[in-house]
């Protein structure tokens, strides 16, 4: 139902109120959500997430035959793509998962996304390198959604070159974060080590 509440309140208590009298509960029920409205955002995620991974699962066959640039690109933006109904909405929902209190958690939703992501590309490397890979996916996939919240193409046209330019931008972007590796192992999570690969892009530009 958390898309329901998300179109009826946005990521509020007011929303959370309302989910809890539509199945029959008493408000009373709003102190089991101990952080608010963002934890329909979180669960909104969670779930998109899910639903993610089981159609790569599905796909896996047929994916295998993409080159890894090629099920980048496709990846990146399927997921995207899932949460385009409330995209709207989705600014104000990152912005209240940065809370110090909630960041951690969206911060594993988002590592767990990642990995998906890293796993179905058929990448199974094991060295340091696949740190920088893993902050590298997710630095492309965060600068791609920020995009997105600012752009008026039509279907996301101008986001999805945007994306692609990145994506063939990989190898470069990695080759160019070779000194990097210390501090992306010592980030702490992976998006602030998403961030260390994503300021090292813009400076390279």
């Amino acid at each position: 139902s958390s898309g329901i509440n998300a179109e009826y309140g946005g990521w509020s208590e007011n929303s959370l109120r309302h989910a809890t009298r539509q199945l029959g509960f008493s408000d009373a029920c709003l102190a089991m959500f101990k952080h608010g409205g963002v934890e329909i955002a979180l669960h909104y995620d969670k779930a998109l997430n899910q639903k993610f991974h089981e159609k790569l699962s599905e796909e896996a066959a047929l994916n295998s035959s993409l080159s890894t640039p090629e099920f980048l690109k496709y990846a990146i933006k399927s997921r995207l793509e899932s949460q385009v109904e409330y995209f709207e909405q989705w600014a104000e929902a990152l912005a209240l998962i940065m809370d110090p209190k909630v960041a951690p958690l969206a911060s594993r939703q988002f590592a767990h996304l990642i990995d998906d992501i890293l796993l179905f590309s058929g990448d199974k490397s094991t060295s340091i390198n696949w740190y920088t890979k893993r902050a590298t996916i997710a630095a492309v996939y965060g600068m791609t959604e920020l995009y997105m919240l600012q752009d008026k193409s039509a279907d996301f046209a101008d986001s999805w070159n945007f994306l692609d330019r990145r994506i063939n931008e990989l190898d470069t972007i990695v080759s160019n974060c070779k000194g990097l590796e210390e501090n992306i192992c010592n980030a702490g999570d992976i998006s602030k080590a998403a961030f260390v690969i994503a300021r090292n892009m813009l400076q390279n530009r």
